[in-house]
């Protein structure tokens, strides 16, 4: 299939699967006897999960599990394994968008659309995009490849590097000595009306 977007023919099982991995034992080799003893997964639709693994780069060719593995068993560090198991395997999908770990069904769905060129309606991109969604659980979607996008920052404004943003101009004189700066406040993805309102009065209480 164009594109070698993969996926699970049971997304749900390889959702038990991943959660499972967290609280089991480390194998020497991820096999289908580990699979089917301790993690409790077997038949038909185990079958795709070491491939689905391996793309992710959690095991090796040879089903030995990595630090990215290793990483996933770790509260800590669960998130970021799973971003970059999720790039790794799904690499296409963020040549188009950076971002699309936090994008809406329907957008992602889209993408997957425009690499396979199959209808939005075939089972196949309902099967990879769960397969999709199922690691971008584990994600924190709040984190950012280039930083967090919702802290307000104060700095010498440089016209060419301006985010599209709320800017708020104010200024300062103390003796004979004019100054002014610019607040650019980077608005979060939110609808929630409240948001915007602590950012606006944490704003004007301590800045303005």
């Amino acid at each position: 299939m164009k594109g070698g977007l993969p996926y699970s023919t049971s997304p749900v099982t390889f959702k038990k699967t991943l959660d499972s991995i967290i609280v089991a034992e480390r194998p020497e080799r991820f096999s289908s006897d580990f699979m089917a003893t301790v993690l409790k997964v077997s038949g038909g639709s185990a079958r795709p999960i070491p491939p689905m693994l391996k793309k992710m780069n959690f095991i090796t060719s040879d089903g030995i599990p990595t630090d990215l593995y290793s990483k996933f068993k770790s509260d800590s560090a669960r998130g970021q394994s799973a971003l970059d198991g999720l790039k790794a395997a799904y690499g296409e999908l963020f040549k188009r968008n950076e971002f699309v770990y936090r994008a809406e069904e329907s957008g992602v769905k889209d993408i997957i659309v425009e690499i396979t060129g199959l209808k939005k309606a075939d089972p196949i991109v309902s099967l990879i995009y769960r397969s999709f969604d199922a690691i971008r659980q584990f994600t924190d979607r709040a984190a950012t490849p280039a930083g967090d996008s919702s802290v307000v920052t104060a700095r010498q404004d440089d016209p060419d590097d301006r985010p599209a943003v709320a800017d708020v101009t104010t200024g300062h004189r103390r003796g004979g000595l004019g100054l002014s700066y610019h607040i650019n406040v980077i608005l979060p993805e939110t609808e929630n009306i409240a948001v915007f309102n602590a950012i606006f009065r944490s704003l004007r209480e301590n800045l303005l």
